[in-house]
């Protein structure tokens, strides 16, 4: 067994939350999983470990003084599209102190050579557990690293893979999260003054066996290995018995692939007595609406559904493996059962058209899930999404900061155009919020009307299509019934007359 006894490695977060939209507008905050299971690994081997984790951070003080204190063998740092500018940072403070740097996570292992170039010494593929732990020796012993298994280096501008290593088996021997190496508390009370509920988050499985050709999956592959239900009720005890955690997010890629599986978990969570709330990420064709009671009963909150498009044919290109039907049958089913849903859509992937994002609308219309998110679709490096489109790209090094707001690639409209359909959902998601406290009349006049520009005004301009100003035919202004006194500010303001070409 790989042994890391006497080495001192520093592990880096490099999130921000303040510099992070995405996490101000869903609140999203949960400390990193990998990093803290792999704190613990080392752990075991024998490694002095500390996690610098920046999430609360302003800048990057807290990693000057690890090195400072630690005087570490090792740096190793997680990597997000959205952090690279700090990880590069991370690095050149690692290697103007000589200490071994090793990037790692999907944003590494998708551009090696933007992290090899910025500064870094090696870029750790596939799981990183049993490469740290051997990387960790080699650096206490000053010895070379380059033919270690599962990374890359760089030598003379070229690149240098050596082997991968096979996956773990049984991952119900690692460890469990090193939650002590970090503010624990920190995130716990910033969850219970936002919502007064003490959330944490839990892994049961590492990868994903489905193929979504915009899905990248550079550390497992279409790989699956699920953790035990005994071992993830252990996991939740800890949680609940040492922090009083109660309510968890389970962060797998796809939870509860196996029916046998998330069955023995239901049952140990009432022979435990475990009692929480909690939500998951869950596909369609998975998420049976006969097992929603016992789930519900179970503490279900919320279900996050990868729904991306209201249009069965983008679903195919998507390879999404989906069908409408299963996207409204438990649309239906976790509104009968007052779960919440979270929908993720997409716009602006290869072929779709303005007739395809309309199906899209008039799907959300319908369901009116109570969350969700419409990014631009962002091409990854290593899908095949990407591949079809780098030839297009805008930006070679585009960052992850404008990813699902900004269009990376030449798409078939222009960036506005996508803003514009995206401030749709926007609107129609407000109509929603003011059902019961508006005429339905009303409501339906205020869509019309916005349908109307949308169809006359909106998309001839932004498709640079001419939309004279001036015309002996003209369309009368809708006559949008009276608004309550409270609800004025919401009538849209209108053109006199409807331009139309």
């Amino acid at each position: 067994m790989l042994d890391a006894s006497g080495a001192r490695v520093l592990l880096v977060d490099p999130y921000l939350a303040q510099e992070d939209p995405m996490e101000r507008k869903f609140l999203e905050l949960y400390p990193s999983l990998g990093v803290l299971t792999l704190a613990a690994f080392l752990r075991e081997r024998g490694a002095q470990v500390r996690v610098s984790d920046l999430t609360f951070a302003r800048s990057l003080a807290p990693v000057r003084d690890a090195l400072r204190g630690l005087r570490p063998h090792l740096v190793g740092v997680h990597t997000k599209s959205l952090t690279l500018p700090r990880a590069l940072a991370v690095a050149q403070l690692g290697r103007a102190a000589g200490i071994l740097t090793v990037a790692g996570g999907p944003d590494a292992v998708s551009r090696p050579e933007v992290y090899l170039e910025g500064g870094f010494d090696a870029v750790a593929t596939g799981e990183g557990e049993l490469t740290l732990t051997e990387l960790s020796g080699h650096a206490l012993r000053n010895e070379s690293v380059r033919e270690v298994s599962g990374i890359i280096t760089s030598s003379d501008g070229k690149l240098h893979r050596t082997p991968g290593r096979p996956f773990l088996k049984e991952i119900d021997t690692l460890p469990m999260p090193a939650w002590d190496l970090i503010d624990m508390e920190g995130y716990l009370r910033r969850w219970e003054r936002r919502t007064g509920e003490r959330r944490s988050a839990v892994l049961t499985s590492r990868g994903c066996p489905f193929d979504c050709s915009w899905c990248s999956k550079p550390a497992f592959g279409r790989s699956f290995r699920q953790q035990s239900p005994e071992r993830v009720l252990d996991e939740l005890g800890a949680l609940v018995r040492t922090y009083r955690v109660d309510y968890v997010r389970f962060c797998d890629d796809v939870f509860g692939i196996h029916r046998r599986w998330l069955e023995g978990l239901l049952d140990g969570l009432d022979e435990r007595g475990l009692r929480f709330r909690f939500e998951c990420l869950a596909r369609v064709d998975l998420l049976k609406p006969d097992l929603l009671g016992r789930l519900k009963h179970a503490g279900l909150e919320r279900v996050y559904l990868g729904v991306e498009s209201g249009s069965q044919r983008m679903l195919d290109v998507m390879n999404r493996g989906t069908r409408l039907t299963q996207v409204e049958q438990v649309a239906t089913s976790l509104r009968e059962a007052k779960v919440r849903q979270f929908w993720f859509l997409m716009l602006g992937y290869p072929s779709e058209t303005l007739e395809d994002i309309e199906e899209t609308l008039r799907l959300f219309r319908r369901f009116s899930p109570e969350e969700y998110s419409v990014s631009i679709a962002v091409p990854v490096p290593g899908t095949r999404f990407y591949d079809a489109v780098k030839d297009r790209l805008r930006s070679h090094r585009a960052s992850g900061r404008r990813g699902g707001v900004s269009l990376l690639y030449e798409a078939a409209y222009p960036q506005a155009m996508y803003r514009w359909e995206q401030a749709r959902f926007r609107w129609e998601a407000a109509l929603q919020q003011l059902r019961g406290r508006l005429d339905e009349a009303v409501l339906a006049q205020l869509r019309l009307a916005v349908d109307q520009f949308h169809a006359r005004v909106a998309t001839p301009l932004l498709l640079g299509m001419p939309t004279p100003t001036r015309s002996r035919h003209r369309i009368p202004r809708p006559r949008l019934p009276k608004l309550p006194a409270r609800w004025s500010a919401l009538r849209p303001r209108l053109p006199a007359h409807w331009p139309v070409r």
